[in-house]
């Protein structure tokens, strides 16, 4: 009877024994991953109401397009042409919005995502001069562009890096005096290709360069134009494609240039950048 006792008290001891770990362990792991940090990625209430947004935004552009193609061009549907007009420009600086808000949210979440190939990068400057145009007519400035003659080749996202561009661009006119000229540069150095945009404006102070992304510091400014995105997004895809933002200024010219690798080899893996690491997704190397 003692053998007995004591063969079906040991199984006992020590399924108890090995059932405490298991019990801690699961008491203790939601507190573990509650202190955990959060992996990278898109803020989900961001991206779900600029996701929203953009629904209710094109249903108001068709209308308002339909209608002032539906409208007879003479002098009695002049205001409401003019009013719908006003609409679609307004249309498009919301759409504007909601896109940089979605850019700045995969930014800071780390999480942007990549489509590489080889293109022109004179090519590039043709079309982000191009997409200014009209803001640039608006305060009598006129975009030039000063590439090689030759074809200059980058490894890049293409999509990104025009917005990324178009940023500089739009910040050039929008500082630039009246009848002045924004020029838009492309060269190559090393195994790099930068892009420069060029403006004869007053220049930056010190303190805006050393406040240059800082959303909240544009945001307290009496004089602001704009909310400080821009540069912000620009400088957010050019550390993506393992590149850099620069600025150059003093009173009479400012130089915003954008390098990256020009084959597109930095850190095979992720990007540093100044609020993380910015993950090189699938999209950079496809599954096949």
């Amino acid at each position: 009877m003692a053998i007995g006792t004591t063969a079906t008290r040991r199984p006992r001891r020590s399924v108890r024994t090995a059932r405490k770990p298991q019990a801690k362990a699961a008491a203790g792991a939601p507190a573990r991953s509650a202190e955990a940090p959060k992996k990278p990625g898109r803020d989900p209430l961001l991206a779900a109401i600029c996701h929203d947004l953009r629904a209710p935004l094109a249903a108001v552009t068709m209308g308002a397009n339909f209608v002032l193609q539906t409208l007879h061009d003479d002098e009695a549907n002049a205001r409401s042409r003019k009013i719908l007009e006003a609409m679609l420009r307004s249309c498009a600086q919301m759409e504007r919005l909601v896109r940089n808000f979605a850019d700045l949210s995969e930014i800071e979440g780390g999480s942007v995502s990549l489509r590489l190939g080889m293109h022109d990068a004179g090519e590039m400057l043709d079309f982000a001069a191009e997409a200014a145009g009209e803001a640039a007519r608006t305060r009598s400035v006129t975009i030039e562009v000063d590439k090689p003659e030759r074809h200059v080749l980058v490894h890049c996202d293409r999509e990104r890096m025009l917005r990324a561009i178009h940023h500089m661009v739009e910040n050039a006119v929008k500082f630039a005096p009246e009848g002045s000229t924004v020029t838009l540069t492309v060269g190559t150095k090393d195994a790099s290709v930068s892009f420069g945009v060029v403006d004869r404006g007053p220049g930056l102070s010190a303190q805006v360069r050393r406040n240059l992304f800082d959303r909240q510091f544009h945001a307290k400014r009496a004089n602001r134009v704009g909310a400080g995105f821009g540069l912000a997004i620009a400088r957010g895809f050019a550390l993506a494609h393992g590149g850099k933002l620069a600025v150059e200024s003093k009173p009479g010219i400012t130089t915003f240039s954008i390098t990256v690798p020009r084959d597109g080899h930095g850190n095979d893996d992720e990007e540093s950048t100044g609020s993380g690491r910015v993950p090189v997704t699938a999209a950079k190397r496809p599954r096949r």
